[in-house]
């Protein structure tokens, strides 16, 4: 048994991986083996699709439709491509890892923010061009985008260089850009963090999803996941997943994982504990009809890859497989809810 198929009843099971897991034989060995989806970390992110070099040098060329380069992005397209994985893309529009010269006049940092028409323009280019490469080389792959990610900080819209050019729409121009060149069939999705939250939770219904869902323009509900041991707590989880999925969306968990500083005995069947009750809940969910899970995504491969330890700044253990690709407790824990429900 493996988690693909133990799993393949209810919702794919993906991972997120980086250019060294996919340098790495035992790394796509295991991805190959246990994961039927993939996410990039970070190569299929606005810094590394834009062309730097090219629209620096040649800004008048490209001031409406900036540049591309696909060169960090076929990599994992082609690896999908020739293995037969299916693919959730990572992301289209964000506030972070998008160069600041991106939103300036001329592509210039000292000339000021560019105007609305001049960043819709821009936006439209860039997305076109990523989303009819993929549809025209790589059709089927990328079954799922995040078109934007993180548009919410603390239950209103986050202040960032997309809210001041374009405007607080600029989510859902984003989404119509993405409606329009996606191949048919791309489920789009709104992606963000704290999704459990109550007052970011009832912010994105009414602000974003609604709004989008009114249009026609969105697919699916985006629950990064990143959690603690002891947050969120699963009655806020299992009723954010009922909530978002009531409003007639799939529902995908983007980027789960479950920090944890202790490698020892204990504190791993911990996590293994956690894990289960989490899996549980979405399992239940699926199976009862509340919710339509397509996809359960972990955010890295193993522990030694984690963002988090990086990001807390101090040694993360917070997924199911470690050292040489061996299994934890929580990676039985998991098979055990996907069996027992």
């Amino acid at each position: 048994m493996n988690l693909k198929t133990a799993f393949e009843p209810y919702f794919k099971i993906g991972a997120a991986i980086s250019r060294k897991n996919l340098c790495t034989c035992s790394n796509t060995a295991l991805l190959l083996e246990q994961f039927d989806s993939f996410t990039c970390e970070n190569d299929m992110k606005p810094s590394f699709f834009l062309d730097e070099e090219a629209n620096l040098a040649a800004p008048e060329k490209y001031d409406l439709s900036p540049a591309l380069t696909f060169e960090y992005a076929r990599p994992y397209l082609d690896f999908a491509k020739a293995n037969g994985i299916a693919m959730r893309g990572h992301t289209l529009i964000w506030h972070n890892q998008t160069p600041k010269w991106f939103f300036c006049k001329e592509y210039d940092e000292n000339k000021g923010l560019a105007d609305r028409d001049t960043m819709l323009s821009r936006m439209e280019s860039y997305i076109k061009g990523v989303l009819e490469l993929v549809g025209a080389e790589y059709p089927g792959i990328i079954y799922a985008w995040d078109v934007v990610n993180e548009a919410v900080d603390d239950g209103e819209f986050r202040k960032s260089v997309w809210t001041e050019t374009i405007g607080e729409d600029f989510f859902v121009k984003a989404f119509e850009f993405a409606r329009k060149y996606a191949e048919e069939g791309t489920q789009l999705f709104y992606n963000d963090y704290e999704t459990a939250q109550k007052k970011k939770r009832d912010f994105i219904i009414a602000n974003v999803l609604k709004p989008l869902k009114e249009r026609g323009l969105i697919d699916g509900m985006g629950m990064q996941s990143h959690m603690l041991m002891d947050h969120p707590n699963p009655a806020s989880f299992r009723v954010a997943i009922e909530m978002y999925a009531s409003l007639g969306l799939k529902i995908n968990v983007t980027e789960l994982d479950i920090h944890n500083t202790d490698p020892g005995e204990e504190s791993m069947n911990a996590l293994a504990k956690r894990y289960k009750e989490i899996f549980a809940i979405l399992v239940g969910a699926k199976k009862s009809g509340r919710a339509d899970i397509t996809s359960v995504t972990f955010w890295n491969l193993l522990d030694e890859d984690s963002w988090l330890t990086a990001f807390r700044k101090e040694t993360s253990y917070p997924l199911l497989f470690w050292k040489d690709c061996e299994p934890k407790p929580a990676y039985y824990a998991v098979l055990e809810a996907a069996e027992e429900i």
